[in-house]
């Protein structure tokens, strides 16, 4: 048997090399908690940590501490934040420590640098795992129509800024749909003043099924993304829209580099509004376009599928680059398989 420790459900129901994988819950609460779990009777072979990064430094500081363990520590989707203040760099040589505790980062793009720079993590131990479609089954089931407004959405570091002025003076209605009070925390850049009379702001509340009515019913969607960010931005955004079969720009960045290099997206600089300027005139009055451009996205994003082909990414992965190397099975693989 293989013990998986995670906080995701990729792992359940699954087998490997003969072998049935169980699964445990990482706890929520407690530092005791996640010490018994690591260093009782049945400790885990692998903890496999999806986000939670406070719950990945309390991994790699516990590997640290006892360098005699011999589970392993996967962690997927890190999203590190620039770096721009002396605090945040002083913090980032912090990090930089504890993640060596990681055997191996799963990133969902394949423009890595930014983290490798950062946190100094070398290729070896970073592997690419496509992305996938939220909610898939609901997207392809989907009404789609075009009821004419421009769509800019989302919260992660996002620049609002830019596009507040790349829509001024423009003949076109769009409406900029986000978590107002949350953007702050996730790097989003929004001024309410400096929108323009043809921006609409839309609260949203984060229910999944008016998320992709608006995103349905658009022309087509921007996604304007700040400047220096690191991680993969904006990807869960565009795959939804593209496999609702709408045109997307999009800023330039690790959510589009060696992803997007076909024509699957229009895509232009950060910071600036007059490429932008452009890319949204030309996307409104060319859509012959248009519709090239979108097609030629969902296609891409269909291609993605859903939850189930990320989780056999994410298992194979896991199990060939981690466990297999590591050996760290072998008296369960001699034994007969279980279940």
């Amino acid at each position: 048997m293989i013990r998986v420790l995670t906080n995701e459900r990729w792992f359940d129901g699954q087998r490997f090399d003969g072998l049935r994988v169980e699964v445990r819950p990482v706890p929520e609460r407690g530092v005791w908690n996640v010490v018994r779990e690591l260093l009782g009777a049945r400790r885990p072979h692998v903890v496999v940590l999806s986000g939670a990064p406070r719950t990945l430094l309390l991994l790699c500081l516990l590997k640290r501490l006892l360098p005699f363990s011999r589970w392993k520590l996967v962690s997927v989707d890190l999203v590190p934040r620039p770096r721009s203040t002396l605090v945040q760099r002083a913090r980032a040589q912090l990090i930089r420590f504890l993640f060596g505790a990681v055997d191996l980062f799963i990133v969902f793009c394949r423009d890595a640098s930014g983290m490798q720079q950062v946190y100094g993590i070398p290729s070896e131990r970073i592997c690419y795992v496509p992305f996938k479609i939220n909610g898939y089954p609901d997207v392809l089931a989907a009404p789609v129509r075009d009821d004419g407004y421009i769509l800019a959405c989302g919260r992660t570091y996002r620049d609002y800024r830019t596009f507040g002025k790349a829509m001024q003076g423009l003949p076109y209605a769009a409406f900029v749909l986000t978590q107002p009070a949350e953007l702050s925390y996730h790097g989003g850049d929004l001024d309410l003043a400096a929108l323009p009379a043809n921006v609409t702001l839309v609260r949203h509340d984060g229910a999944q099924s008016s998320w992709n009515d608006w995103i349905a019913r658009a022309k087509f969607v921007v996604l304007p993304i700040l400047p220096s960010v690191l991680n993969p931005a904006g990807i869960s955004v565009y795959l939804l829209s593209m496999a609702l079969g709408k045109c997307v720009i999009i800023t330039e960045g690790p959510a589009t580099r060696g992803m997007l290099d076909d024509g699957q997206a229009v895509i232009v600089p950060p910071g600036d509004p007059t490429a932008l300027r452009d890319a949204i005139v030309r996307v409104s009055e060319l859509p012959v376009y248009r519709a090239h451009v979108a097609r030629a996205g969902r296609e891409y994003a269909l291609s993605l599928g859903g939850e189930d082909r990320l989780a056999n990414d994410v298992v194979r992965v896991v199990m060939t680059r981690v466990l297999a190397r590591a050996g760290s099975w072998a008296q369960e693989r001699a034994a007969p398989a279980e279940g």
